[in-house]
């Protein structure tokens, strides 16, 4: 498969509830990695996948919901989980603003990391 990301993916591996608007519930899901334009999710249940996802969810101690829609590129069962990639379409400033926050907080060793051996 080819690599389309632009961005490093960063090592979150944080639980997250999400409400998902098609099943009309909040779930649980592991953020397994993340970056500005996308992340990767998992969950104990497996979902139909649709070309287009709308979701809200929660990042670490923060109980605000970061609301996105986003496409389905990918996904798979991996160890009894069945793991999302997903790729940003729509999220608002605000939302961009929290997840930047988030990230720069809690991965800052991996984007400092990223950022040197970019230049190898």
């Amino acid at each position: 498969m080819d690599e389309r990301r632009q961005l490093p993916r960063l090592g979150i591996k944080k639980e997250a509830k999400v409400w998902l608007p098609f099943i009309q519930a909040f779930c649980h899901c592991v953020i397994e990695d993340m970056h500005l334009k996308g992340m990767c999710v998992s969950f104990e249940k497996h979902f139909p996948v649709q070309q287009l996802m709308n979701m809200s969810f929660t990042m670490g101690d923060n109980f605000d919901l970061v609301k996105i829609q986003s496409q389905v590129p990918w996904s798979k069962e991996n160890q009894g989980r069945y793991v999302y990639g997903l790729s940003f379409n729509k999220i608002a400033e605000a939302d961009k603003d929290r997840i930047y926050q988030f990230l720069n907080t809690n991965c800052y060793e991996q984007i400092r990391d990223n950022w040197w051996k970019q230049g190898d």
